[in-house]
Order: structure tokens, then C-alpha cells, then sequence
């Protein structure tokens, strides 16, 4: 173990044996990083060191010495041993049962010894409590959570073969039961006057479908952070099962790309607009097949007016881009009746 010369060294990059075996086979494919600090003391009061705010700074940069990246958490002998031996009836391994070198990637996989140290994040200036999420649910529900995306009722005798990798990302799960009602139509117009949405009628004009509990609506915002515009991401995966290992894999799915109607400043004629609508092709691999995701002011009206605007009015605050117009439509009804046919014109 050797530590870095600071006047010549700021950054090594090392691949753990897991890694190495990854990258010989061509399956090594990072899609994220992070920063950690657990090897820096801010406070020196908590290991008894006495000193003054001008002294943090060059003790933590210049005056303390910092270890090269350390890439096993675990006895590396006994690694070796896995792969070259088999194990007695007494759990020991001895030169008589020496067997050929063993193929099981698991035996590179190692400890994780940053498991539990949480990595660097952006957090608020002036703010001392760590960056948090809150989320809740302003129309539906959930039935479970649990704070990583290990699952404890998975069970097995290598926890790398049946297990997800065990990471800080909450898991909420919800049910959506979608009840369809068939409904009388008893308004003039296109819109059902209850969920504020376009009506398609069965052909004899009397009878529609409506859905009711369809949808859900969630307050997400991040705690103790800077508000950006590019705070939230959202990414929507399939989830396949392989019906003979009961391997999950996760399949990324693609948004509708949104049709554009102003090009370089120039407002499109409505038939060049006509055929983006013709060309966006919707399949199982666009989200929008199964289901419909709207973000701040794409949510309709009747649900801002109704979930969001009247929680405002009880004292809590929304961001600006959720508004709506107070404006409502009464349905109408019929103008001209049987014995009403008009004067002649």
C-alpha cells in the first residue's frame, strides 16, 4: 500500500480483479461514476486535533497523505484458493484436493468496502442537511417501499447470481386497478363533463367508456438542493424475466419525439405539421404505448384545478410551471328543440 505524491499526482484509475475479468470477457460497460470522501477528516475536534479555520484547508490538501485506490476489500489467498481447490467435507482446503483452474466468474467478485459511504453530491449553500427526496402521492397509492434495491425476500446460495446490486435507490411499488364504467351520454359536446376528457361514443351515439382511477399523481421534489431546470431526468425500462434462469433484465423504452410546430423561427404549415404527426410511429418500444407520462404544465386542467391547486390553496407551494386556467365549461344543451324549427330564412 503506497499513497499518492501530491505535487505530481491528483487522479489514479484502477479496475478491481472483478472488473479485469469483465473487461477480458467484453462485458465491461460503466454507466456511472461517483466521488467519495471517506478518507478526509473535516473536523479534527473528532480525533482530538486542535486547530484553527485556517488550518483545515492545508491539512486536508497538502499536510495529510493520501492512499492509492485500493481495489480488494477481502483476503486475496483465499480468492485464489477458491479457484484453484475444492473444499473438503470440513470447510478447509487442502493440496489433496487440487483440482483444474475453475471458471466461476463469482470468485473475482469481491466486497464492496464503499457500501455503505454515501458518494458526493451537489447540496444547498448555508443548508447542513443532506440532499433528500420527498414524494407523495396526490392521487393513488403504494402498498411497499424499501430504501435499496436489495430485496430481502430473494434468498440463494451466492448472493451475485440471484441478487440486484445492492444500491441506495428507494424502491417503491404501486398497483393501478383501472375500472372501465360504460356511461349514458347525457351532455352536448365531445367532452365528458366528469374527468374533462374527449369521449369516443359506441356507433348508435348513446354510450361511452369511462375510466375512472386511471392514473396516478406524484409530488417529487429534492430537499436541500439548488432548484435547476435540469434537477429531474426521467427514464422509463421494461422489466423482462427469463422464464428459464429468472434473470431480470431491464429494456430501456423511447419518448414520442415532441412535433415540432416553429422550425428556425419559422411556424410550419399545418400539412408539414400533418406529417410529423403521420411519421411519429408509436410500437412497444415508446413509452407512450402503454401508457401516458405528464410532467408540470403538460398535466391537464381539470386535474391541476382539482389535485394540485387546491392543495396550494391549503398553504402548501408549488413551482410556478404547474398553473391552470380558472376557466370552466359548462356542458351545454340542445339549442333548437322538436318543436322549434326556426323561421324561414
Amino acid at each position: 500500500m503506497t499513497f499518492f505524491d501530491k505535487k505530481e499526482e491528483v487522479l489514479e484509475l484502477k479496475l478491481s480483479s472483478y472488473g479485469k475479468q469483465k473487461l477480458a470477457a467484453g462485458t465491461f460497460k460503466p454507466v456511472f461514476y461517483a466521488f467519495f470522501d471517506d478518507d478526509i477528516l473535516y473536523d479534527g475536534a473528532r480525533a482530538g486535533v486542535t486547530e484553527d479555520n485556517n488550518n483545515i484547508e492545508p491539512r486536508i490538501q497538502e499536510n495529510t497523505p493520501s492512499m492509492r485506490v485500493q481495489t480488494s476489500f477481502t483476503d486475496l489467498e483465499e480468492r485464489i484458493m477458491k479457484q484453484t481447490h475444492d473444499v473438503n467435507s470440513e470447510g478447509v482446503f487442502h493440496e489433496s484436493n487440487l483440482t483444474d483452474l475453475k471458471t466461476d466468474p463469482s470468485v473475482f467478485q469481491d466486497y464492496d468496502g464503499l457500501r455503505n459511504v454515501l458518494p458526493l453530491g451537489n447540496s444547498q449553500l448555508g443548508n447542513q442537511n443532506v440532499a433528500a427526496w420527498n414524494l407523495r402521492f396526490l392521487e393513488g397509492g403504494y402498498y411497499n417501499y424499501r430504501s435499496t434495491t436489495r430485496d430481502p425476500s430473494t434468498t440463494c446460495a451466492s448472493p451475485f447470481k440471484c441478487q440486484k446490486p445492492i444500491v441506495n435507490i428507494p424502491q417503491i411499488n404501486c398497483d393501478l386497478a383501472v375500472q372501465p364504467v360504460l356511461v349514458d351520454i347525457d351532455f352536448i359536446g365531445v367532452s365528458d363533463p366528469e374527468t374533462g376528457r374527449y369521449v369516443a361514443s359506441n356507433p348508435s351515439g348513446d354510450k361511452f367508456i369511462r375510466l375512472t382511477n386511471d392514473y396516478i399523481l406524484l409530488d417529487v421534489t429534492e430537499e436541500n438542493v439548488d432548484l435547476l431546470n435540469d434537477s429531474f431526468s426521467l427514464e422509463i425500462y421494461e422489466v423482462e424475466t427469463d422464464p428459464d434462469t429468472s434473470k431480470e433484465t431491464l429494456k430501456p423504452k423511447l419518448f414520442k419525439k415532441e412535433i415540432q410546430q416553429v422550425v428556425n423561427g419559422i411556424l410550419l404549415d399545418e400539412d408539414e405539421i400533418m406529417d410529423q404527426i403521420s411519421d411519429a410511429k408509436i410500437d412497444k418500444r415508446v413509452v407512450e404505448y402503454f401508457f401516458t407520462i405528464s410532467v408540470d404544465d403538460k398535466i391537464d386542467n381539470k386535474t391541476k384545478l382539482d389535485k394540485i391547486i387546491s392543495r396550494e390553496r391549503k398553504g402548501n407551494i408549488f413551482d410556478s410551471n404547474v398553473g391552470a386556467n380558472e376557466a370552466s365549461q359548462t356542458p351545454g344543451s340542445e339549442l333548437y328543440t322538436s318543436d322549434n324549427d326556426g323561421d324561414e330564412c
